[in-house]
């Protein structure tokens, strides 16, 4: 049985009420479901739903459930540290209505340190219960910090270990660094599964619980209390929390003086519980224990005798352990017809590779899932290479008529895609938009704004938001067209350069002024000496392979297109790749000698004056004046991932990091001469690494020298 319950909270939790329902609507979930709602409005279909639980009720379910759901609440860890069932904690977010501020966000990022397992979508959920059905899953937490605070101060000859069961036996365990290193050692816990099959010593006694409003257990564990200490006189007791160690921890004092540590629950945030601050006081008066460890510094600062020690981020600094977690660290989940991969937080060149590679492992022929899903809610950055991942996967999944749909795409990312014109491909599940973002991806995606494009970004909304406002919009998105793009993602620093774009508009309005000179004088030559238009169209991938359409003087007869099988392409394949030479020419055409361009059409193309109907698209921002080649969408298709250029592993997709430009890197190096499309590659990648506005002027000076060179071979 999965239990679910968000308290009594008086706002309402439909998120996770939500997330629940999809869960079960994939067919993910195969048990029975109790769900307590408190003032949440919506209730998952196919439930057992109850507004509120008394207490005794709530005892009952827990002790039934097999996973227990619950929102992120300090209250709600410290009950469900007590017991053996694992648990998974989802925080609310205020911009849901969920509760009055993030604080809840604040607890999650410090539970998730301290080891506790916290969800922020349903793909978490996704992992947590698949892994909970098929091992025991315990979310790491590096402890290293503490056991060798212990260990300098500690040589025990005979230690005595005191926990209660649940999440207080998985804390002792996590020092267990420190304890194992002596071999004379007792135990002192709560029987259950787990920990008679955990705990190997010879020398191990089962308590008595609960402690709490029941006295007949107290004084049990007195009475083993006196017995064990008796018997075996430990020299060092430590305690993980609780009451059920108070009279362990007291009567090794009194009786045989024995050292005591007391390390405070790693759930409390804001004060000491009961057991600590019972011990501290006594402390005042017979001096009890040796040391208190406490994990928040909070706390520490309301009890100076206590002892601070963060929970170790694995490099002994005490910062967030993120990458610890160790259930979060799956790629892939997979279940009888539904197989879910999981994205990284920046799907770029870097992790592209290995993200294609995990989506091919789930579509071999020996597994036939019904559906897969790509759960996004840790992505916070995408290039052209995680978009050309994005367009491959789909390319894949529609070969083995498998649906593929999106969870948890936030709006940044989908105004990525969409600008790729890929969202109307995909299937997106909105009900798992309601995710949100863990801290540190948070922080990662702050420092990526700046003040000026930020100011920029709420100015566009604020103008399409306001009716009579709205008329402005076009015009700032003239001036600036990435205005629109959230400022928090990262894109090329070329993007967003506003002295780039004055300088493409003030090279476009020249161009243009010198367009519409030369225009009447080309277009008669071109009509007198073949058939069709003045001017040529064609849908190019321009920035992140986003459509336009590329304007140029017509340099080729009417049926160019459909005589392009006829013509050889002089290309060579890139010797990196593997694909067959038909497929590698795709990539790049390129004949000297092309028999369909006329003889107007040579020197248009020599000159480059068949390119000056291009500054339209420099003004109205689908080009720069300085950029990469634009492809079109064939040859797109063809663009592989395994080929790597430079030394950072770029892909041929990264191209497209760049807005397009009329003259670039190869046109003004290479262009008569280059004869693989890698040669393109690494000159278009070379200028995405170089980039600067001094770079772009310098190559706009080079592209008039080129076209003054006699020597040019343009074609």
């Amino acid at each position: 049985m999965l239990l679910v319950t968000v308290g009594t909270e008086q706002y309402q939790f439909n998120a996770l009420m939500h997330w629940i329902e999809l869960l079960m609507k994939y067919q993910l979930i195969d048990q029975e479901i109790i769900v307590q709602y408190g003032t949440s409005t919506y209730l998952p279909d196919g439930a057992r739903a109850y507004r509120k639980l008394s207490e005794s009720d709530l005892l009952k379910f827990v002790d039934r459930a097999t996973l227990i759901i619950s929102h992120c609440d300090e209250a709600i860890a410290q009950f469900l540290e007590d017991k053996d069932t694992p648990y998974v904690l989802v925080p609310r977010l205020q911009r849901f209505r969920e509760y009055i501020d993030n604080h809840q966000m604040e607890v999650a990022d410090d539970f998730e340190r301290r080891g506790i397992a916290i969800a922020r979508s349903p793909g978490d959920l996704v992992k947590f219960i698949k892994l909970q059905q098929t091992s025991k899953v315990s979310p790491k937490v590096d402890e290293t910090q503490l056991c060798e605070y212990l260990r300098d101060r500690y040589q025990p000859q005979k230690l005595m270990l005191v926990c209660a069961g649940g999440g207080y036996f998985r804390y002792m365990q996590s020092l267990k660094d420190f304890w194992e290193t002596c071999s004379n050692r007792l135990w002192v816990s709560v029987r259950s599964q787990t920990t008679e099959e955990e705990i190997e010593d010879a020398d191990r006694y089962w308590g008595f619980v609960p402690v709490k409003n029941n006295p007949i257990n107290f004084f049990r564990n007195c009475s083993l209390a006196t017995k064990i200490i008796s018997r075996h006189q430990p020299d060092l007791v430590i305690s993980t929390g609780s009451s059920f160690a108070l009279p362990y921890l007291i009567l090794a004092k009194w009786l045989c003086g024995s050292k005591v540590i007391y390390i405070e629950s790693k759930t409390r945030l804001q004060n000491v519980g009961f057991p600590a601050w019972f011990l501290l006081k006594l402390h005042l008066l017979n001096h009890l224990l040796d040391l208190v460890v406490v994990r928040s510094e909070t706390i520490a600062a309301l009890h100076p005798r206590a002892v601070y020690i963060p929970v170790s981020d694995g490099h002994g600094n005490g910062s967030p352990a993120f990458s610890n977690r160790d259930y979060k660290q799956v790629s892939v989940v997979t279940f009888d017809q539904v197989a879910f991969i999981f994205c990284p937080e920046n799907l770029i060149f870097v992790t592209a590779r290995q993200f294609f590679n995990d989506f091919q492992s789930i579509c071999n022929a020996d597994e036939e899932y019904r559906k897969i899903i790509i759960d996004m809610s840790h992505t916070a950055a995408i290039d052209s290479a995680g978009l050309g991942v994005l367009t491959n996967c789909l390319r894949i999944a529609a070969l083995n008529e498998t649906e593929l749909i999106l969870w948890s795409v936030s709006e940044a990312m989908r105004e990525l895609i969409g600008l790729s014109s890929l969202s109307n491909l995909f299937i997106m599940e909105h009900e798992s938009n309601t995710f949100r973002f863990a801290g540190s991806i948070q922080k990662t995606k702050v420092s990526n704004i700046t003040p000026f494009n930020l100011f920029l970004f709420r100015l566009q909304r604020n103008l399409r938001q306001i009716p009579f406002l709205g008329i402005f919009h076009p015009i700032l998105k003239f001036i600036f067209p990435w205005v629109d793009v959230d400022p928090s993602v990262p894109v090329h620093p070329s993007v967003r350069d506003p002295i780039k774009r004055l300088i493409d508009i003030i090279g476009a309005l020249i161009g243009l002024s010198l367009t519409a000179i030369l225009f009447v004088p080309i277009a008669i030559t071109i009509i007198l000496e073949s058939e069709g238009g003045v001017i040529f169209g064609q849908i190019r991938c321009g920035l992140l392979s986003k459509p336009f359409r590329i304007w140029k003087f017509r340099s080729m007869v009417k049926n160019a297109e459909q005589l392009k099988q006829k013509v050889t392409n002089q290309v060579e394949a890139n010797p990196q790749s593997d694909q067959s030479d038909t497929a590698a020419n795709d990539k790049f055409f390129k004949n000297a000698d092309d028999p369909r361009v006329t003889k107007i059409g040579k020197f248009l193309r020599k000159t480059s004056l068949d390119e000056f109907p291009q500054f339209w698209n420099v003004l109205i921002g689908d080009m720069s004046l300085v950029g990469t080649r634009p492809p079109t969408f064939n040859e797109i298709n063809s663009y592989e991932l395994e080929i790597e250029y430079h030394d950072e592993r770029y892909t041929e997709w990264n191209r497209l990091d760049v807005r397009p430009g009329i003259t670039g890197l190869w046109q003004v190096n290479g262009r008569s001469s280059v004869r693989t499309f890698g040669e393109v590659v690494n000159y278009d990648i070379e200028y995405r690494k170089n980039w600067s506005v001094w770079y772009d002027l310098k190559l706009i000076v080079k592209t008039v020298l080129v076209l003054f060179d006699k020597k040019n071979k343009a074609v």
